[in-house]
C-alpha cells in the first residue's frame, strides 16, 4: 500500500512540474505571451471571441484578439492573467444563415524563460603591462591601461516556434575615473538600453574598461585595482512572455595587479 502512494505521489509531481515548466503553447499559454489561433478559409465569414472560467463570462482585456474576422488571428494573453486559470477560445463560422462553432479550452501555465548572466572571470588582470612616464625628475606616473571583461547572457526556457528575446542593460558600475564602452556578439543589438536578440542563442557582452586615474607612488599600491559589475532585468520572449526568476541579474569582475610595496632603500 506504501508502494502505491509512494508512486501516485511521485507521478502527481511530475504531473505537477510539467504544468509549470511546460513551453508556453497556444492551449497553454504563459502571462503575456502571444499566439497564433487559426482555422480553415473556407470561404466563410468567422468571429473569434474568448470567455473565462465558463462558455459565457467575457475574457476582456485577459485576452486581446488580433483581428477577430479574421481565419487566422494572433491572441495577445495579459501579463497580469493568474496560472492555472481557464479560458474558452470561439471560433463561430457562418455561410448565409447557417452557423458552426468550435471551441479550445485553455489554460494559463508558468513562464518557462528566465536569463541568467555569468562573468567570464571572476578575477583577472589588465590588459597589458603599466606604462611608466615621467612628470618631473622626482615624479613618475604610472598608466594601467585597459582591461577587457566579458559577461555571457544565457536564455532557458524559450519556446522553438519563436526566436529571439531581450533586456534591459544597466550602465557598468565601475569607481570614478574608468570608462567603459560595451560591444556585443553578432545576434544581438543595444538601442536606448534595451538589449535585442535575434535567435535564441546566448549573448556575449564585451566591455572595454579604460582607467583613465594617473597614479604616482605617493598613492596605495592596490589603488589601481577595481570591481566591475554588470546588471541586466526585464527579460522578455519575441512571443511576450517575460522572465519568470524576477528578472534582475548582476554579476561582477576584480580587475587586480600584483600589489608589491613601492621601492625602500637604506
Amino acid at each position: 500500500m506504501k508502494n502505491l502512494i509512494f508512486l501516485f505521489m511521485a507521478v502527481l509531481f511530475i504531473a505537477m512540474g510539467a504544468n509549470v515548466f511546460a513551453q508556453s503553447s497556444g492551449t497553454a499559454p504563459a502571462p503575456g505571451a502571444k499566439h497564433n489561433y487559426s482555422v480553415t478559409d473556407n470561404g466563410n465569414s468567422v468571429v473569434w471571441t474568448v470567455t473565462k472560467g465558463d462558455l459565457t463570462t467575457s475574457a476582456g482585456t485577459d485576452a486581446v484578439i488580433a483581428t477577430s474576422t479574421a481565419h487566422s488571428t494572433d491572441i495577445t494573453w495579459a501579463s497580469t492573467v493568474t496560472v492555472g486559470d481557464w479560458y474558452y477560445v470561439r471560433v463561430v463560422e457562418t455561410a448565409g444563415t447557417c452557423t458552426n462553432t468550435k471551441v479550445l479550452p485553455v489554460q494559463i501555465t508558468a513562464s518557462p524563460f528566465f536569463l541568467t548572466l555569468s562573468a567570464a572571470n571572476a578575477t583577472q588582470c589588465y590588459d597589458g603591462a603599466v606604462t611608466v612616464s615621467l612628470a618631473n625628475p622626482s615624479t613618475p606616473n604610472y598608466d594601467h591601461g585597459n582591461s577587457t571583461i566579458v559577461f555571457t547572457v544565457s536564455p532557458t526556457g524559450l519556446s522553438g516556434s519563436y526566436s529571439g528575446y531581450q533586456f534591459s542593460l544597466a550602465d557598468l558600475v565601475v569607481p570614478s575615473g574608468f570608462n567603459a564602452t560595451v560591444a556585443f556578439s553578432g545576434n544581438a543589438t543595444l538601442s536606448a538600453g534595451t538589449v535585442t536578440v535575434s535567435n535564441n542563442a546566448a549573448v556575449t557582452i564585451t566591455y572595454t574598461v579604460d582607467n583613465t586615474n594617473v597614479y604616482t607612488n605617493a598613492d596605495a599600491a592596490s589603488a589601481q585595482d577595481f570591481t566591475a559589475t554588470a546588471a541586466i532585468s526585464n527579460g522578455k520572449a519575441s512571443n511576450g512572455v517575460s522572465d519568470n526568476a524576477g528578472g534582475v541579474y548582476s554579476g561582477n569582475t576584480a580587475v587586480a595587479r600584483p600589489n608589491t610595496t613601492g621601492i625602500v632603500t637604506n
